[in-house]
């Protein structure tokens, strides 16, 4: 499969692809620039808003707006009224400590990493962000967290720490949050670069952007077999999430960081935002409920 180019956005480091299901738009971030991208699909008329932090996450909440991870704090921002309300932080005085990828679990919890700004090993972590707004560390010792993602019944949490090269399974409970180390399920050959952002399809299966591999690769967490591909025309792919009202395409991030001149001629749509016609719908994704 091939995925076509949705907006030449030249970011920096596009990630958080995000499908609003009341505004029916496509979102994504530019982390290093801090900007909010909110697309409208048929138009492919784009608003922009920008912040004077490192911007890794948004996802609509039940109200209508978005939560955003900014640095290492959480907000909820109602874009109507351009207004910005702190909910929580994470690592207070660790300046190079910032947010990462994050989801929602059935509940309306949301699950987010941190990582170090300076890719120092091990200094990151996943958090849960309960609905009374307590954030609970639930994985220590984490380098770069990334991917987020449950199974169709909610028995298992999916999660990669980027560096690892692993996708790993947590036994999950969906009534307390409690999660339990089970087993590596998928592991992604070096020369097809390294997992970031990932999504599940109503078949149970991993869809997982893969940077330095030139695309959103699909996995069986099942076999650890990879079952397809989908080719993207810039070796960075940052994050993947299903789109629409149907859920049946895949919105898909890329980045032009670490490349030089030479490379970004080559492949002059680095960046940018793509959209790919799925055989198969994602499955049921969740809101934040706080």
């Amino acid at each position: 499969m091939e995925a076509e180019l949705l907006v030449d956005s030249q970011c920096i480091l596009a990630e958080s692809p995000t499908w609003h299901p009341k505004e029916k738009c496509f979102m994504w971030v530019d982390i290093e620039k801090g900007q909010l991208f909110r697309c409208e699909p048929n138009t492919k008329t784009i608003k922009k808003w920008s912040f004077p932090h490192r911007l890794s996450l948004v996802m609509p909440d039940l109200n209508e707006n978005y939560l955003l991870a900014l640095d290492a704090k959480l907000a909820r921002f109602v874009p109507e009224a351009d207004e910005l309300t702190w909910l929580g932080e994470v690592e207070s005085g660790k300046e190079e400590i910032r947010f990462n990828d994050g989801s929602c679990d059935a509940k309306g919890r949301l699950w987010i990493g941190t990582m170090s700004t300076r890719f120092t090993k091990n200094s990151g972590a996943l958090y849960c962000v309960d609905l009374d707004l307590q954030i609970r560390k639930k994985i220590d010792l984490v380098s770069i967290s990334n991917g987020i993602c449950w199974s169709l019944d909610q028995r298992t949490m999916y999660y990669i720490d980027s560096p690892t090269r692993k996708i790993q399974a947590y036994d999950f409970d969906a009534e307390t949050g409690f999660i339990s180390y089970r087993k590596v399920v998928v592991t992604i050959p070096e020369e097809i670069g390294t997992p970031d952002g990932m999504c599940m399809d109503q078949n149970g299966r991993l869809w997982v952007a893969h940077y330095g591999g030139f695309g959103v690769y699909q996995w069986d967490p099942e076999t650890g077999l990879q079952l397809d591909k989908i080719d993207i025309p810039a070796p960075n792919v940052t994050s993947c999430a299903f789109v629409g009202e149907n859920k049946d395409a895949l919105l898909i991030t890329t980045a032009r960081e670490n490349m030089t001149e030479d490379m970004i001629e080559k492949y002059p749509q680095s960046g940018g935002v793509f959209l790919c016609r799925m055989p198969v719908k994602g499955a049921e994704v969740y809101s934040a409920r706080f």
